[in-house]
């Protein structure tokens, strides 16, 4: 037989990885302040994903900001879960992960940085590690969480620099309630409820503290009311949207409309007495 032939019909019989695809976006922001200065602000970001012959995808994002800060990740998922490396990774994604009655106190913003992420899901359980860097001078945290599902009941534990928590969250149609318990800490039990009822929407939220929050919004004709109450203090604000303008005030006095042109957007918010005009371009 022919050799070419046979090269052919081996390397036929090979797995051969997917072309890797590439993506280039961004955006570039000016902001202009009545009788004060002008900001601009841009961001490119490179993208690109590839199968490999083993069936496993890797994935790769650099992202240059205007001020020549670059970060980026390096990514390989499969069966045995996702690992990603790089800068701007959360170094708190473990125990965000575990803690499912939310006692640690985590803020709600990724605490970002250089290090490294790893999430699995093995038979109804959930794993999250996390490793990262936590301020300039270079100080590092890590972070574990684990989370299992018994028909609905989903159980979490968490741990991160010596800090640990235990809970679990079940819900019963409309009304959720979730019980956990932090190092050193008293535990908290708190029942949340949300409901929607034509175009009326409410929530409430109490804990064994007594914190207590809820809301109310009312929706008709492109036009939502609602008030909110934080444990302290009541706001009242309220939207309105017709076609691709969207107009929005509360009741500290901030105004914005917001106008969606496709890849553009421009708006103009007026707070604490100053009025900001802000074009966005996204490619």
């Amino acid at each position: 037989m022919n050799k070419s032939i046979i090269a052919l019909a081996i390397a036929a019989a090979l797995p051969v990885a997917a072309q890797a695809g590439a993506t280039l976006s961004g955006s570039v922001e000016a902001s202009v302040e009545a009788g004060g200065a002008t900001t601009i602000a841009s961001s490119v970001t490179l993208a690109s994903s590839e199968v490999l012959a083993n069936g496993m995808t890797a994935t790769t994002s650099i992202s240059l900001n205007a001020g020549g800060t670059a970060a980026g990740t390096a990514g390989l998922s499969g069966d045995f879960g996702t690992l990603t490396l790089g800068s701007g990774v959360d170094n708190q994604a473990g125990a965000r992960h575990g803690d499912v009655a939310s006692v640690m106190g985590h803020s709600t913003t990724a605490n970002s940085g250089n290090g490294a992420t790893y999430t699995g899901d093995f038979a109804g359980l959930s794993v999250s590690l996390a490793h990262g860097q936590i301020d300039a001078e270079g100080a590092t945290a890590t972070s574990a969480g684990a989370t299992y599902d018994f028909n609905g009941l989903t159980i979490g534990a968490a741990q991160q620099e010596g800090v640990s928590s235990l809970g679990g969250s079940y819900s019963f149609g409309d009304l959720t309630v979730t019980a956990g318990k932090k190092t050193d800490t008293a535990a908290v039990i708190t029942a949340s409820y949300s409901t929607t009822v034509d175009a009326l929407t409410i929530t409430a939220s109490v804990n064994n503290s007594s914190t207590t929050e809820a809301s109310v919004a009312y929706t008709l004709d492109g036009i939502t009311v609602t008030a909110a109450y934080d444990g302290t203090d009541t706001d009242v604000s309220a939207s309105y949207t017709s076609g691709d303008l969207t107009v929005t005030a509360n009741s500290a006095s901030e105004v914005t409309a917001a106008l969606d042109l496709g890849n553009a957007d421009l708006s103009v918010e007026r707070t604490a007495g100053a009025t900001t005009v802000t074009y966005t371009v996204s490619f």
